[in-house]
Order: structure tokens, then sequence, then C-alpha cells
């Protein structure tokens, strides 16, 4: 009988204090992070979402409802009726809008997505495909920041597989979602074709593989990473883009390649949410805001080189320009 998914000791001590959302749908990865820690006696509550894409959505909400009942398990539901093009884009915002609502609304701390191995393997091979860096190739880590939420995924290192023979094993429940082997979405085709037979045969050096490389880019980023409160900065390098990247997830917002290319080198706002600004010497990024600036602050601004989208976050949170060149 195979074992409850391993979680290091120093996470599971972790969760036990903090206030956890578990992205619930239903599915074999969040079905085995579901009984994982529930007989691990971490304390969680749950979210799920139905975009009511297949017949079978309903049904699926109803499961995680009646499951939720009958465990005691506080949840919260959110159904939406999306547009189909950029589905997953649009579904993504979707979901994470509403995580961070439940966040602030209830006071959760900690969102726990069950992401596991195979995913990070379609991830970087999509990412390989496009063109991307060494940060954006690993796409997520096992722990980061979204805003107020810390993000948790503790399945990084365990496969699909796995994770569906232990719920064979033990009877526990879950869907599959059909939409998986749709090849009209690119990660289905990236799964198929590409992943999956890796990961049958490479499974071990693979997964060495993302333990290297994760320790690899936390050094990386490390070199060049500079924040004040929520305004982050770096030298204008080749790696420049790199932070913009970092920073912008740590705001809420998870960049496109064409966003990237919108804003690399040059000034704009990111979804709305995210200024970036560039000088020869450097790269901000902070919270956009909009706030009448006194002329003196805004001379001082302009004096240190500041880009103008930056500046009004600076004055909202009173950081002087002199501190903040003092950084590059």
């Amino acid at each position: 009988m195979q074992p409850l998914p391993h979680l290091p000791k120093p996470l599971l001590e972790g969760l036990r204090t903090s206030r956890n959302l578990l992205a619930f749908s239903g599915g074999v990865d969040s079905s085995a992070l579901f009984f994982t820690l529930l007989y691990q006696g971490i304390p969680f509550s749950v979210a799920h979402v139905n975009y009511q894409t297949r017949p079978q959505s309903s049904t699926e909400e109803a499961h995680v409802a009646a499951l939720c009942k009958k465990h005691d398990i506080e949840a919260y539901f959110l159904t939406c009726k999306l547009s189909q093009g950029n589905f997953e884009h649009r579904a993504r915002k979707a979901r994470y809008d509403f995580f961070e609502t439940l966040a602030s609304t209830h006071g959760f701390d900690t969102l726990l997505t069950a992401h596991q191995l195979d995913d990070r393997l379609e991830w970087l091979l999509m990412q390989l495909c496009q063109g991307a860096g060494a940060v954006e190739l690993l796409g997520f880590k096992a722990e980061e920041s979204r805003g107020d939420l810390r993000l948790v995924r503790p399945f990084l290192e365990h496969t699909k597989a796995s994770l569906k023979t232990f719920l064979h094993q033990h009877s526990f429940p879950y869907y599959l979602d059909s939409s998986n082997d749709d090849p009209s979405f690119l990660r289905n085709r990236f799964r198929a074709r590409f992943a999956a037979p890796m990961l049958e045969e490479y499974t071990s050096g693979i997964r060495h593989s993302f333990r290297f490389l994760s320790s690899d880019a936390a050094l990386l980023e490390d070199t060049f990473t500079h924040r004040i409160d929520e305004l982050f900065v770096a030298k204008n390098t080749p790696l420049a883009l790199r932070l913009v990247d970092k920073a912008t997830k740590h705001l809420g917002i998870l960049m496109s390649q064409a966003q990237r290319r919108e804003i690399d080198q040059k000034d704009g706002v990111v979804g709305g949410r995210v200024a970036v600004g560039w000088t020869q010497e450097g790269v901000f990024v902070a919270p956009f805001v909009q706030a009448a600036m006194p002329k003196p602050f805004k001379e001082a601004c302009r004096k240190a080189g500041i880009p103008p989208l930056i500046r009004p976050y600076m004055y909202t949170k009173n950081i002087a320009p002199s501190v903040l060149v003092q950084t590059l």
C-alpha cells in the first residue's frame, strides 16, 4: 500500500500554524493533496472554480461540496462563464482573483496548489520552444509570494502517476477532466508528445535536474534584486528582464510573452496594476498608482533619474529619491 505523498517536515510544521486555502478542482492532483492534508492533520479550507466548460463541471462541483461536507471542510465556490479566446489565461486570472478575494475577506495567508512534476516539465518544454531564460523555464517554485499570499506547491517532486496510484490504493475518489486530452490546448500536445514519454523513462534524472536548476536560479536572482517595500530595483543588465518578471509575479501578475516584449526596455503598465520604468542604469517595478505630487518631489525625482511611472508609488510610500538611487 502506497503511503501518503511525502511532505518535508518544515513545510508540514509551517502549514499547521498558517491559514491555508486549497485550490481544489476534484481532479487527480488536488484530490491527492486534499487527502494528504486531511490525514496529516493540516487545517485547510477549499476553493473550487466551475468554468461551466463541460457537462461534467456541475457534477464535479457537487462532488467537491459533498466531500467537504463529509469531512467538515469549509468550502467556497465560484461559477463563471469565460469567452474561449485565450481561455487558459482568462481562467487563471479568474481563479486567482477569486483566491485573492477569499484571502483578503477570510484571512487566508497561504494558498496551496497541487502542481506536480509533470506540470513543471510541460511548462519547461513549452517555454524552451517559445524562447525563455533560466528563470522563466522553471515557471513556478515550491514556495513564492503573490501579493499578500504565500503560494505553496508541495507536490513538485511527485509525478501524476504516483499521485494516481496513491488515490487508487486508498480508494479515494477523484474526477478526470476530459479537457486534459484535448489536443487544441498547447499544454496537452506537449504532455502527450514529449513530457509523458520523458517522465516514463527519466523521472529520477528530471527530478534532480529541477533541484539543481532551482538552486541555480535562486543564486542568479539574489545577485541583482533590490527591494524597498513593494518597489523592486535592479541594475540594467541582460538579466534585468528576469527581475521584472519576478517582481510582477510577486505583485500578482504573471506576464505573457507578449507583455514581456512590450515592456522590455520600455516604460509601461502591466495588467493595469504594475508599473515598469527603465533608465540607462536600472529598471524599476512597483504597484501602479496615481497621485498628485508636489513640484519639489517631482523635481527631485527628475534629477535622480526616477522614471515617471514609479514616482507616484514612491510619493505615497514616502520613499526619498536619494535613497532609491543608492540601490543602483
